[in-house]
């Protein structure tokens, strides 16, 4: 009796019934034509009658190279079947000890592709994938690259490739012919890309349908492996199992496909797959590099959905030997504002060619690759660096941006500027920071702007190299590396230089920009080299146990709690240093507290458990030390710590000690959150008959309050401390902090603390018995009695009783007493020892800095300094220059919008969008003091929205559409005062030229081969007329095209318009 038995991608669930006295085979007859036959028989001798059901439950297998292991689990009911069964697979018999009964299972097996792509075989293909970029309907002329490659596909094994591209060539579209047809020319970088392309092996694995695994090597670079990627898209064909076509693996993820068959014969010879990209998993918007001070950005969502991508595919197969022969896709991507009929408008076209050239065997069968190298199909987003790395591009921007005042093109300035911008993001490191200096010795304003606004790793870098030639107390460094460590996604690079900014100078605004820098960098990848040396270098300023300097040690301890995670990932010897550094005898009771307080951000082993408890139930410790070791333990209390708890509420002496504990457990039993309430049931089941309360002692016992506010599925709690300690009336420690708990999620908002200590004896000279004010106010009012009447006097007298000190007369001379009794106040603070406090503020979760008393003295000097320069200094220098030329210039350049961000497209090539806005005001002029006064005053305000699309290569070609809309307005005062005889004469001459009031223009360029090409206006009108004596007022008209053509985008795509 043979039972067959199907294997699919759901469930194998097969039943045969046996007969008593019956020998059973069941032979595995699934199999895989040309590939794995069928070698599986199981012998079953049953003694008994009919109604014994055998079920095969689950079935795994597994091939490597030409070895083909299959296990199952069976199954019969109501009988206890140990071992006995066998499989037999040729020579090699695999007993069963014993049969599993899971419920269901799933085989998935990767060998849909194999069926298209035989093992052991060679395929050769003729690759080709030409992109487009143009402006539909609107002109003939085109840019964008063209990849030409041969295909070398090896299968030494079962559904894994061997990928080699050769003859590589990469050219651009220079023109095109009368037809229409692109014109090409070889890319300048052509011979660098071919031997990119043929350096390397891609090794490719795919598993079951959609499961496609790269392997490139180690030195492959991105935008190559991306190209790659396209090639392999192309290969990726529909599978012979029709009704598995409905997804499909491509380089923008597994996308949603529509399956036609066009021609059919033993197979589908000729089939068609049609796609909405928007379908796509890994079909998104990946932003770039953008000015971090754009007000307007991020928009690269609502942007990536204005712009409508299809792709069409159409493959044929060999009907006998079933691989393809030849495959064409083209893809399309439209801009929709602006554009009619989905057609006519901004676009983006890409077209692969895939030719089957020949095929052969192959003896090879090693398939060796490096796991940890492993690379998916969707595309990476890749650095976009310009083609050219010099300056000379740079310089050449920058002077003529620099000297436009001196012509009569001042609408151009906020082109030029954004231009000068984007020539900066697209230069290397290596080349930017060679040349910076040289660019501010052309002009400082415009670096400083342009390097602001740039938002590359590489402008970062250029901005810290200059500010380490600043001086090295300068403020202003301060301020800019501060800055930059508030920016939301740091990266590798900008680590490393901040940190290199913390080597050259140990202040503690960059301290705390290189701790926050690195904590963002950390939760996007990890640990990485950067990290690691951001460690070491901490590590080397704790030392082993915190014994250096009071001041740097206390810093380097905050803002190690800022990234604590980080510095625990990359090494948790940290938490060792930590904690001698909280055992640190010969330190201060700050850095110790620092040391503890350093572990909010990570994980509390046994060992800091146990430390922290020692020091939190420690009677001769500090109140705030044991607070904090408290606190830090009671963010994720074990067991042991409820132990801790419950001998501090019922043995503990400490009087403010035992009051902040038992305030704080009240407030966890009480709290309505679901969490805590867990927490507090758990203290309450340890703590048993222990009765915990609080108390309303505000003023000299030691709290935690908390107020807490829900909403449905939100949340908030205020929470605060208040810490006395026993040998003072004043708190030493203050703490108020909000948390928000929204969605299963909860965030710190912000956090501010104080901490001081000191401030008793200052307290007391101040108000104090006999102090400054008691002893002033009480002499003020002896002496204003002795000049009022007897009957104000007497009314006056029980309101002003208690505020006077019994003994006292009243003074003769009270400015005497008053100046006495300040220089008593001064000798007396004098004498004692100086107050000191410290002040925090965290903002969600981060620590953005702390201020300490004795560094009030120095802000107060250099905001001095700083008001002096800028009320003083500053406007004398500006008026000196207005009143003795009229050649002044200001301008300011900024960019308002900036979004940038790629797409994938099929070639592998990035297609990048952008829109941006900069705005440009600025004006010339001053006043000449001579004896003929001259006043000449010409403000001047320019706007420009440049909005490009376009698929290039980065690092070789540039190619792109871009529109520039332009609004811009000038205007002139120009008048001169003569005094002679007694009289003032005012003359206002007349324009010597033309100005531009008002000139708003469009243009739509296609940018490729080195040049950029203008769509021509086709309709043009100007007229003059008489505005007053002398003047004539202008207008001119430049239209794209005229009115009544469908076959063309909307009004302003079609052309020059101005």
């Amino acid at each position: 009796m043979k039972v067959g038995l199907k294997i699919t991608r759901d469930m194998i669930k097969e039943t045969f019934m046996p007969y008593a006295g019956i020998e059973f085979v069941t032979q595995m007859g699934s199999h895989i034509p040309e590939y794995v036959n069928p070698g599986l028989e199981m012998q079953t001798n049953v003694f008994h009658d009919s109604g014994l059901h055998a079920k095969i439950t689950r079935a795994v297998m597994k091939f490597n190279r030409r070895r083909h292991v299959i296990t199952a689990d069976i199954q019969i009911p109501d009988y206890n079947v140990k071992a006995g069964y066998g499989l037999e697979i040729s020579s090699m018999k695999i007993p069963i000890p014993e049969i599993v009964i899971p419920e269901s299972f799933t085989v998935s097996i990767p060998l849909f592709v194999a069926k298209r792509y035989r093992h052991f075989r060679r395929f050769v293909y003729d690759y080709e994938a030409e992109t487009f970029n143009t402006v539909n309907g609107a002109t003939d002329n085109k840019s964008g690259p063209k990849v030409s490659c041969t295909v070398e596909v090896d299968v030494p094994q079962t559904c894994s490739f061997i990928l080699r591209t050769t003859d590589c060539s990469l050219s651009e579209v220079v023109g095109v012919d009368n037809e229409g047809n692109p014109l090409y020319r070889p890319a300048a970088g052509a011979e660098a890309f071919k031997a990119a392309m043929e350096k390397n092996t891609l090794k490719i694995t795919v598993e079951g349908q959609t499961d496609v695994r790269l392997y490139p090597e180690d030195n492959e670079p991105v935008n190559i492996l991306n190209i790659k990627r396209g090639i392999v898209s192309a290969l990726m064909v529909p599978v012979m199992e029709e009704e598995k076509n409905n997804e499909m693996p491509t380089v923008h993820g597994v996308c949603s496909t529509d399956f036609t068959v066009n021609n059919k014969q033993d197979i589908a010879t000729d089939v068609t797959v049609s796609r909405d990209l928007s379908r796509c998993d890994w079909f998104t918007a990946r932003r770039q590099d953008t000015s971090p001070l754009a007000l307007v950005s991020g928009m690269k969502y609502s942007l990536s959905k204005l712009i409508r991508s299809t792709q069409s595919c159409n493959y044929r197969f060999d009907n006998q030997k079933k691989h393809m022969t030849s495959g064409t896709c083209t893809e399309k991507h439209i801009f929709l504002p602006l554009s009619h009929e989905n057609q006519y408008g901004i676009s983006a076209m890409v077209k692969q060619t895939v030719t089957l050239r020949a095929t052969a065997k192959i003896n090879d069968r090693i398939f060796d690759h490096n796991e940890d190298n492993v690379r998916y199909l969707p595309m990476d987003v890749v650095d976009d660096k310009s083609p050219v790395q010099t300056m000379d591009a740079v310089a050449a921007t920058m002077q003529k941006l620099n000297s436009l005042s001196e012509t009569n093109e001042g609408e151009k300035r906020a082109g030029l500027f954004r231009q000068l911008v984007s020539e900066f993001r697209g230069l290397k490191g290596d080349t930017l920071n060679s040349a910076i200096v040289e660019m501010t010795d052309i002009s400082p304003s415009l670096t400083w702007q342009a390097l602001a606004q740039c938002g590359t790793p590489e402008c970062t870098s250029a901005m810290l190299k200059l500010l380490r030639t600043f001086h090295e107390d300068a403020v202003e460094v301060d301020a800019v590396v501060y800055a930059l460590g508030l920016l939301p996604n740091p990266s590798q690079q900008m680590v490393k230089d901040l940190l290199a900014m913390a080597q050259y100078k140990q202040s503690k605004p960059i301290m705390y920009a290189l701790s926050n820098a690195a904590r963002k960098l950390y939760k996007s990848e990890g640990v990485t080299p950067e990290i690691t040396a951001v460690y070491n270098y901490i590590a080397s300023l704790l030392g082993a146990d915190c014994a250096g300097d009071k001041d740097l040690t206390f810093l380097t301890l905050r803002v190690v709690g800022n990234m604590g995670d980080a510095m625990e990932a990359t090494d948790p010897a940290i938490k060792t240093t930590l904690l001698k550094c909280m055992r640190q005898p010969a330190t201060t009771l700050s850095v110790q507290l620092a040391a503890i307080q350093a572990f909010r951000r990570m994980s509390v082993t046994d060992e800091i458990r146990a430390n922290l408890q020692r020091v939190s139930q420690y009677p001769k410790g500090a109140v705030q030390k044991r607070l904090a070791a408290y606190l830090i333990l009671m963010r994720n209390p074990e067991d042991s710590d409820i132990e801790v708890v419950k001998k501090l509420l019922n043995q503990e002496q400490n009087e403010q000690i035992r009051a902040f504990v038992s305030s704080h457990i009240y407030n966890i039993i009480s709290s309505t959150d679901s969490e805590t309430k867990k927490l507090g049931e758990k203290i309450m089941d340890a703590l048993q008959d222990t009765e915990v309360s609080t108390h309303s002692d505000y003023t000299t016992k030691s709290r935690n309050y908390e107020l807490g506010m829900a909403h449905e599925s939100m949340a908030a709690k205020i929470q605060g401390n208040v810490i006395f300690d026993p040998s003072s009336t004043l708190p030493r420690e203050v703490l108020l902090e909000t948390t928000l708990n929204a969605f299963g999620y909860s965030m710190d908002i912000w956090e501010v603390g104080m901490e001081g200590k000191g401030f008793e004896p200052t307290i007391e000279a101040l108000f104090g018995k006999n102090g400054f004010f008691p002893d002033t106010v009480s002499k003020a009012l002896y002496w204003a009695e002795e000049q009022m009447s007897p009957k104000i006097k007497e009314v006056l007298e029980k309101w002003v009783a208690p505020l006077k000190i019994d003994g006292q007369k009243a003074p003769e001379n009270l400015a005497t007493e008053i100046v006495r009794n300040l220089n008593k106040l001064v000798k007396d603070l004098q004498n004692r020892e100086s107050p000191e406090a410290m002040a925090y503020l965290r903002l969600m979760g981060a620590e953005l800095g702390y201020i300490k008393s004795n560094e009030l003295k120095s802000i107060a000097e250099n905001a001095m300094m700083y008001a002096n320069i800028f009320m003083r200094i500053v406007p004398t220098k500006v008026m000196s220059n207005l009143i003795s030329s009229t050649r002044n210039e200001i301008f300011a350049h900024y960019i308002f919008m900036d979004n940038k961000f790629m797409m994938s497209t099929a070639s592998g090539l990035p297609l990048t969008f952008a829109l941006s806005g900069t705005f440009a005001p600025g004006a010339k002029g001053g006043l000449r003091m001579t004896p003929n006064m001259e006043l000449v005053f010409m403000p001047a305000i320019g706007i420009e929205f440049m909005t490009q699309m376009g698929i290039h290569v980065p690092e070789f070609i540039v190619s792109s559409v871009e529109m520039h809309t332009n609004m811009y307005h000038e205007s002139s005062f120009n008048a001169k005062i003569t005094m002679e005889q007694n009289q003032v004469k005012l003359s206002i001459p007349a324009p010597q030229g033309t100005m531009k009031f008002l000139r708003i223009s469009n243009k739509v360029m296609i940018v490729g081969a080195g040049h950029a090409t203008v769509i021509p206006h086709r309709l043009a009108d100007s007229s003059c007329s008489p505005l007053f004596s002398g003047v004539k007022y202008c207008t001119k008209t430049l239209h794209g095209d005229a009115p009544g053509k469908t076959a063309a985008p909307y009004f302003p795509l079609n052309g020059e318009t101005e």
